[in-house]
């Protein structure tokens, strides 16, 4: 039987917007899941386009055209939705070509990339954070474009108060970036993120979550706000909701 977020003692957040069967690959997902978990397509992007395109056929449906123009008018579509898409996931299609990388035989916990997570873990371990020293993170986010480094992991609870639930450590490793999380239930997150942008993308092959002994894959998006503080989503199939999450960057 699968965990709920309420067994991990974390607020879920927001629910996520996001359409559970993927056009890209066909993979039918769990419910309000972000990322396809078969081939990575953003499936809340995906919802988003669908939604845009069926509201311009209710739109145009004013007039009773020919049936020439229907045909046409739904190929335009189809294919306005499909070059969007493509555009969208063209860091994908981009990642997917250039998968033969040096950890792409491994995972989080094995081999030479689990060695280096593990010693990553260990620092994080010993970064002992005072109270004055989360709160002042929080209340001051650092805006800075270097995202190396250790962060401070909240969420904002039913008051909608930011809560501190963890720590986190990022470290470059060439085009990747290598992260490891500790939860204050005591649940582990490590895992290779790609820079997309200003966002951090984690798949579910190269991601991974440890909680009561237990191992499931995971994966998430992390993206940089204006006021210095990063946004994330993210799951785990050691339960089937999404939840929300923040992080603040450490001098």
């Amino acid at each position: 039987m699968r965990r709920t977020l309420q067994d991990y003692n974390v607020s879920p957040g927001a629910k996520i917007d996001a359409d559970a069967v993927c056009v890209q690959c066909g993979t039918v997902n769990p419910e309000g899941t972000l990322i396809c978990r078969t081939c990575g397509n953003n499936l809340r992007d995906q919802r988003r386009l669908r939604l845009q395109a069926e509201e311009q056929l209710r739109a145009g449906g004013e007039e009773l055209p020919s049936p020439r123009k229907i045909v046409l008018g739904i190929i335009a579509v189809i294919g306005t939705v499909l070059i969007i898409i493509a555009g969208i996931n063209a860091d994908n299609i981009m990642l997917w070509l250039v998968s033969s990388s040096e950890y792409s035989t491994e995972n989080p916990w094995s081999g030479e990339l689990g060695k280096q997570l593990s010693v990553m873990v260990e620092d994080l371990k010993a970064q002992v954070l005072t109270s004055n020293q989360i709160y002042s993170a929080m209340r001051t986010p650092i805006n800075a474009e270097n995202l190396e480094g250790f962060f401070v992991i909240a969420i904002r609870d039913t008051e909608e108060n930011m809560v501190p639930v963890g720590k986190a450590f990022v470290k470059s490793k060439g085009d990747n970036y290598l992260f490891t999380a500790l939860l204050n239930n005591g649940a582990q997150v490590r895992g290779i993120a790609q820079k997309q942008e200003q966002r951090l993308v984690a798949y579910w092959d190269k991601a991974s979550c440890e909680w009561n002994g237990q191992k499931g894959s995971a994966s998430g998006i992390v993206s940089k706000r204006d006021d210095g503080r990063y946004e994330g989503y993210g799951g785990t199939d050691l339960t089937n909701e999404n939840f929300g999450f923040y992080a603040f960057k450490l001098p």
